[in-house]
């Protein structure tokens, strides 16, 4: 110390004027380290700006997990589109929350009053037709899947009609179609199937996907399914259909419930079924492109 003070008077230095600066450096550097620390720490943190709901996926056709307030803070994990992954400041569970419920400057461009599938094409596809039966039941109503799959097909036209989509068919009737032709244009493609196994005790209902783009469509299916039919959830599933395959366009195929299980079966038969399934269908799509 000695050495530096005659090194800084040799300069005519005065040491206590530079040790005072030197000292007040040290404490700037520290004051801008700290808030530079702080502004990166904080700038994936949100609170929101009123009431909203942690849904399980990002749009609103996946079901909510829990309510949340205004106020309550977030870390930011994810982004899609417009929506958030978020863990929460206080409970720590994590979920999706649609942007425009924070204080982010996310706007929401959805009209409630428009109808999301107004002048969409979706392509419906009833599994099986003519000499193909596809799976059939082993109980005395020795149901047939191609005969269930043409009901849900027609009457789920109706009621995408009502909703104002245009609605192509890869048959009408009981006629058989090749796996090569099911395929047309459109802006979502739904081929409907039952399943089967050897045991009777299989049940429930299965959203397929090919492509990783069509993963949202199935996912958003398969919520809006489980979230109204008594059928149990076998998940959105990645699978190599031809008819997937084919189509680069958003796709899925259902699996509405299993024809080799008895209480399945007596389900799928009834009209009031199929029109709580049939509802739960149109509603995924409304979800699908209100928020793709």
């Amino acid at each position: 110390m000695m050495k530096l003070n005659q090194w800084l008077i040799q300069r005519k230095l005065n040491p206590k004027r530079v040790y005072l600066a030197l000292l007040a450096l040290f404490a700037l550097v520290f004051l801008i380290v700290l808030i530079v620390l702080t502004t990166t720490q904080d700038d994936d943190k949100i609170y929101l700006v009123e009431n909203a709901e942690i849904r399980t996926g990002p749009n609103a056709g996946y079901p909510v997990v829990y309510n949340v307030q205004k106020g309550d803070t977030f870390k930011v994990l994810s982004r899609s589109g417009k929506w958030l992954e978020v863990i929460s400041s206080k409970n720590h569970q994590k979920g999706w929350i649609a942007g425009w419920h924070t204080n982010l400057d996310i706007k929401e461009d959805v009209n409630p009053d428009l109808k999301p599938l107004k002048n969409k094409t979706i392509v419906l596809d009833p599994g099986h037709g003519g000499k193909d039966n596809g799976a059939s039941s082993q109980t005395a109503k020795n149901s047939h899947e191609k005969d269930i799959t043409l009901k849900t097909g027609l009457e789920l036209k109706k009621m995408l009609e009502k909703e104002g989509a245009k609605v192509v068919m890869t048959r009408k009737d009981d006629t058989f179609v090749s796996l090569e032709d099911r395929k047309a244009k459109g802006d979502a493609f739904i081929s409907i199937h039952n399943d089967a196994l050897a045991s009777q005790n299989a049940n429930g209902a299965t959203v397929y996907y090919f492509h990783k783009k069509q993963a949202p469509l199935a996912k958003t299916l398969n919520a809006s399914i489980q979230k109204k039919v008594l059928l149990s959830d076998r998940g959105a599933r990645q699978e190599d259909y031809q008819v997937l395959r084919q189509t680069k366009k958003p796709a899925v195929l259902l699996e509405l419930g299993y024809i080799s299980n008895p209480t399945d079966e007596i389900l799928m038969n009834d009209q009031n079924h199929r029109y709580i399934v049939e509802t739960a269908i149109v509603d995924g799509l409304k979800n699908y492109f209100l928020y793709e």
